[in-house]
C-alpha cells in the first residue's frame, strides 16, 4: 500500500502540491492524472525520492516518513519507468537490468540475472532475450525493458512492489497498447501496486481500478475509476468540458510549399538498414499530412533533410535555408514554423526568460526593434499576450523559461512558432506531455492554421490525435514511406503498416 498524507510541495512562489493526500491500494492499478503544472509527476518524484516535500508524510507499507532518494526508494520496493527511455544502447538487457538495481561493479551472478529477467517476462506473457543488445530492439521491446528493470530493482525488497509509469504508452503502436494493459492487470493480479500516469483517458478506463486526479496542486477526485466517465475525467482535470477537435479533411490547392523527391540516407554504423529509402512526398497548402510510425523507423532523419539538416542529393524544397531566405523577402510572404521534438534542446534557450524565448526569431525586426535598437516594452507586452493566449502558466514574463513544467515550455515553443503565421509548418509529436486540454488547443491551433492556408507535415506518436486532425497519412517503417489511403482505411489498418504489414 501507498499512502501520501498532507503533501505540500512549493517552487519559489508556485505552490505545485497543496495537501495532497490519497492512497493506492496492494494489488491494484491506481492512474493519477491532471493537465500540466497539476503536481502528478513532482508527487511521484517524491514518492521516488527524486524530490523532497516541504511537510508531509508518505507510507510504504510499514515505512512512514520521506524517501531521500531513488536507492532508498529501490530498498522500499518503488521503481518508476520515465517517459524518456534511461538505457544504453550498447548494452544487453540482462546488463541494462543489472545497471538498473545498482550492481554495476564486482563479481555479479549472470545466469541468476537471466532467470530473474525470463520469470517476470513470463508473468507478463512476454518474450525477452536478456542477451539482446539495447539498440537492436523496437521502442516497445525497449519499453518492456524499462519495465522488468524497474520491477526487478522495486522486488528487492521483501514484497512484490510498487511500480511507477509515466507515460508508459506515448511512443507504442496501437497493438504494443493492446498488449501493455493487460500485462498491466496482470501484475497487479500478482500483487504489485501500479501507479499509472497517463493523458490517455481511454487507456486509463481500461486498465486502472482507482483513480486520482488532481488540478493545480489539490485533489479534486480520488475513488474507483468506474465512478468518473471519460468526459467527467477531462472535465475534473481542466475545470470544464473539453474534446478533442475532429474535422473532415480538407481539399488542398495546387500549391505546393514542401516538396521530397527521391530522399535516401545510408544506414548508421553498425546498422544494416538504410534510413530512408527513396521517399517522396509533398506538402500543399491547406492540408496536413501526417507521418505515422514507431520511433525509430526514420522520422528524425526525414525531419533533419525537411529542415536543410542533413546533407542529402534528393530534392527538398523549400528546406529551412530556402524557408528562411525567403522569410526575409520584402514580401514577408513565406515562413517557416517548425515545433520540434525536443524542445529543451532544439527550441528553446533554458536559461533565457519566457519573453526572450517568445522573441528569439523576431527581435531584431519591427514592432521589437528601431534602427537596431531593442524595444524591450515590445518584448514583454507580447510576451504577456502570447501567454495568455497559449495559457503558459509561470510567474510571469520575466521568468525563466527553465522554471516552467515541461508542458507549459512547449506552450511557449507553439506560440512562438504558430504566430508567426508560417506557410509551412513541421510539427513533431507537438503534444508530447501536454495535457487532455492543451493538446486540444494544439491541435486546434494546427487546424487554424491549415485553414488560414499553411501546409503542416506533423510527425506524431500519437495514433489518436494524429487521425482525428489529419487530411492524409503517411506511415514509415524501416525508413521505407507508404501512403495508408486514409481517410479510406481504418486505425487498425494504418497500425499494421507501422508495424510493417502489408
Amino acid at each position: 500500500m501507498i499512502r501520501f498524507d498532507s503533501i505540500v510541495k512549493s517552487f519559489g512562489a508556485v505552490n505545485a502540491l497543496a495537501g495532497v493526500s490519497l492512497t493506492a491500494a496492494t494489488g491494484t492499478v491506481h492512474g493519477i492524472l491532471g493537465e500540466n503544472g497539476a503536481g502528478k509527476s513532482t508527487l511521484m518524484r517524491i514518492l521516488f525520492g527524486l524530490e523532497r516535500a516541504d511537510s508531509g508524510t508518505i507510507a510504504i507499507g510499514s515505512h512512514v516518513g520521506s524517501v531521500r532518494s531513488p536507492r532508498e526508494a529501490a530498498v522500499l520496493g518503488v521503481g518508476m519507468v520515465h517517459q524518456h527511455f534511461a538505457l544504453v544502447p550498447t548494452a544487453t538487457v540482462v546488463d541494462a537490468c543489472i545497471l538498473g538495481a545498482g550492481h554495476g561493479s564486482g563479481r555479479v551472478d549472470r545466469p541468476a540475472w537471466r532467470q530473474r529477467i525470463r520469470t517476470v517476462a513470463e508473468l507478463l506473457h512476454w518474450r525477452i532475450d536478456p542477451d539482446s543488445r539495447i539498440q537492436d530492439l523496437g521502442v516497445g521491446q525497449q519499453q518492456r525493458v524499462e519495465i522488468i528493470k524497474a520491477l526487478l530493482t522495486a522486488r528487492q525488497a521483501a514484497h512484490a512492489g510498487t511500480l511507477i509509469l509515466d507515460e508508459p504508452t506515448a511512443v507504442l503502436t496501437p497493438q504494443e497498447v493492446d498488449e501493455l494493459l493487460p500485462a498491466l492487470r496482470r501484475l497487479a493480479a500478482d500483487g504489485t501496486t501500479v501507479l499509472f500516469i497517463s493523458h490517455k483517458l481511454h487507456e486509463v478506463e481500461r486498465v486502472c481500478d482507482d483513480l486520482t486526479i488532481l488540478r493545480r496542486g489539490a485533489v479534486v477526485h480520488h475513488g474507483p475509476a468506474s465512478a468518473v466517465s471519460r468526459a467527467q475525467m477531462a472535465e475534473l482535470m481542466v475545470g470544464s468540458n473539453v474534446t478533442l477537435p475532429k474535422v473532415p479533411p480538407r481539399v488542398a490547392d495546387d500549391h505546393v510549399v514542401l516538396r521530397v523527391e527521391n530522399l535516401s540516407l545510408a544506414a548508421l554504423p553498425g546498422a544494416s538498414v538504410r534510413q530512408l529509402a527513396d521517399v517522396s512526398f509533398a506538402v500543399r497548402r491547406h492540408e496536413i499530412v501526417a507521418i505515422a510510425g514507431v520511433d525509430g523507423n526514420g522520422q528524425a532523419p526525414l525531419v533533419r533533410c525537411v529542415l536543410g539538416l542533413e546533407a542529402t542529393a534528393a530534392v527538398v524544397t523549400p528546406g529551412l535555408a530556402a524557408a528562411e531566405r525567403l522569410s526575409g523577402n520584402k514580401s514577408g510572404t513565406e515562413r517557416l514554423g517548425v515545433i520540434p521534438d525536443d524542445r529543451q534542446h532544439e527550441a528553446l534557450v533554458m536559461p533565457m526568460s519566457i519573453e526572450r524565448n517568445l522573441v528569439l526569431k523576431d527581435h531584431r525586426r519591427a514592432p521589437f526593434a528601431y534602427v537596431g535598437w531593442l524595444k524591450l516594452g515590445a518584448w514583454r507586452s507580447h510576451a504577456r499576450e502570447l501567454m495568455a493566449r497559449y495559457d503558459v502558466r509561470g510567474a510571469g514574463p520575466a521568468s525563466s523559461v527553465a522554471s516552467l513544467s515541461g508542458g507549459n515550455q512547449q506552450k511557449v515553443v507553439i506560440a512562438r512558432e504558430l504566430q508567426r503565421q508560417p506557410s509551412l509548418i513541421v510539427a513533431v509529436n507537438p503534444t508530447r506531455g501536454l495535457d487532455v486540454a492543451a493538446s486540444a488547443s494544439v491541435m486546434t491551433s494546427l487546424i487554424a492554421a491549415r485553414d488560414g492556408g499553411a501546409g503542416v507535415l506533423l510527425v506524431h506518436h500519437d495514433l489518436d490525435e494524429l487521425l482525428a486532425v489529419s487530411d492524409r497519412v503517411l506511415v514509415l517503417f524501416n525508413g521505407l514511406l507508404t501512403d495508408s489511403g486514409w481517410p479510406q482505411c481504418d486505425r487498425e489498418h494504418i497500425g499494421r503498416l507501422m508495424l510493417g504489414g502489408s
